[in-house]
Protein backbone atom coordinates (compact mmCIF):
# COMPACT_ATOMS: atom_id res chain seq x y z
CA UNK A 1 0.00 0.00 0.00
CA UNK A 2 2.80 2.41 0.89
CA UNK A 3 4.54 1.81 -2.44
CA UNK A 4 1.38 2.70 -4.33
CA UNK A 5 1.12 5.99 -2.46
CA UNK A 6 4.76 6.79 -3.22
CA UNK A 7 4.22 6.10 -6.91
CA UNK A 8 1.13 8.30 -6.94
CA UNK A 9 3.02 11.11 -5.25
CA UNK A 10 5.88 10.77 -7.75
CA UNK A 11 3.41 10.88 -10.65
CA UNK A 12 1.77 13.99 -9.20
CA UNK A 13 5.17 15.68 -8.85
CA UNK A 14 5.94 14.81 -12.48
CA UNK A 15 2.57 16.18 -13.54
CA UNK A 16 3.18 19.39 -11.60
CA UNK A 17 6.58 19.82 -13.26
CA UNK A 18 5.14 19.18 -16.73
CA UNK A 19 2.39 21.73 -16.07
CA UNK A 20 4.97 24.33 -14.95
CA UNK A 21 7.07 23.64 -18.05
CA UNK A 22 4.02 23.98 -20.31
CA UNK A 23 3.05 27.26 -18.64
CA UNK A 24 6.55 28.71 -19.04
CA UNK A 25 6.74 27.59 -22.67
CA UNK A 26 3.33 28.97 -23.58
CA UNK A 27 2.70 31.95 -25.79
CA UNK A 28 1.91 35.26 -24.12
CA UNK A 29 -1.66 36.54 -24.46
CA UNK A 30 -2.03 39.91 -26.19
CA UNK A 31 -4.53 42.50 -25.10
CA UNK A 32 -7.00 43.87 -27.63
CA UNK A 33 -5.02 47.11 -27.81
CA UNK A 34 -1.78 45.27 -28.50
CA UNK A 35 -3.45 43.12 -31.16
CA UNK A 36 -4.91 46.22 -32.83
CA UNK A 37 -1.49 47.87 -32.81
CA UNK A 38 0.12 44.84 -34.42
CA UNK A 39 -2.66 44.69 -37.03
CA UNK A 40 -2.17 48.38 -37.82
CA UNK A 41 1.59 47.98 -38.19
CA UNK A 42 1.12 44.96 -40.46
CA UNK A 43 -1.34 46.93 -42.60
CA UNK A 44 1.12 49.82 -42.95
CA UNK A 45 3.90 47.42 -43.85
CA UNK A 46 1.71 45.79 -46.49
CA UNK A 47 0.81 49.20 -47.95
CA UNK A 48 4.49 50.12 -48.10
CA UNK A 49 5.40 46.90 -49.87
CA UNK A 50 2.58 47.30 -52.40
CA UNK A 51 3.70 50.89 -53.06
CA UNK A 52 7.30 49.80 -53.52
CA UNK A 53 6.30 47.06 -55.95
CA UNK A 54 4.10 49.51 -57.89
CA UNK A 55 6.96 52.02 -58.16
CA UNK A 56 9.41 49.36 -59.29
CA UNK A 57 6.96 48.09 -61.92
CA UNK A 58 6.36 51.66 -63.15
CA UNK A 59 10.11 52.22 -63.51
CA UNK A 60 10.78 48.91 -65.26
CA UNK A 61 7.85 48.99 -67.70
Amino acid sequence: MRRSESEQQLQMNNLDQRMRDAYEGGQPVLSKAQAASVRHKNFLLLCGLVSLIAILLAILF
